[in-house]
């Protein structure tokens, strides 16, 4: 999870707006793993994350996370450059998926999103006139 939220912390780090830290994208991810990915995705992004360590260690000698701050940043830089050339490399497709993740989770959330609504409850199919016009007076719509 340190990992992951490092990561998130880097591709989108708090300045005068909010950051993946603010918006909890790490830990949103996290639930996501757990509820709603399929077993690809979850091996996808594990496998991503235990590869991303790998490299890590296999450039500086170190764990990504003992890594020095700027050096993650350099590290996680020249991934993102390499990964939106022209690749099928199975390490660079994970890491935009991640990036995809992190950045949707982020966007769509209540700290980074003015216009954020959170639309209660599950979807119920088509509604009657009544049922419609309690939400409008609930403002959801």
């Amino acid at each position: 999870m340190t990992l992951v939220h490092d990561i998130a912390d880097i591709i989108i780090p708090t300045t005068s707006t909010p950051g993946a830290s603010d918006s909890h994208s790490a830990q949103v991810l996290d639930e996501l793993m757990v509820s709603w990915a399929s077993k690809s995705t979850q091996q996808q992004i594990t496998s991503f994350l235990a590869q991303l360590n790998e490299k890590a260690h296999s450039i500086s000698g170190q764990e990504y996370l003992l890594m020095p701050r700027e050096n993650r940043l350099a590290f996680l830089t020249e991934i993102d450059r390499d990964a939106f050339k022209k690749t099928t490399s199975p390490f660079l497709v994970a890491y935009k998926r991640f990036k995809e993740l992190i950045f949707h989770i982020h966007y769509t959330s209540k700290e980074a999103n003015t216009n954020f609504i959170l639309v209660p409850g599950g979807y119920k199919g088509n509604l009657n006139w009544d049922e419609l016009q309690a939400i409008h007076k609930r403002q959801y719509l």
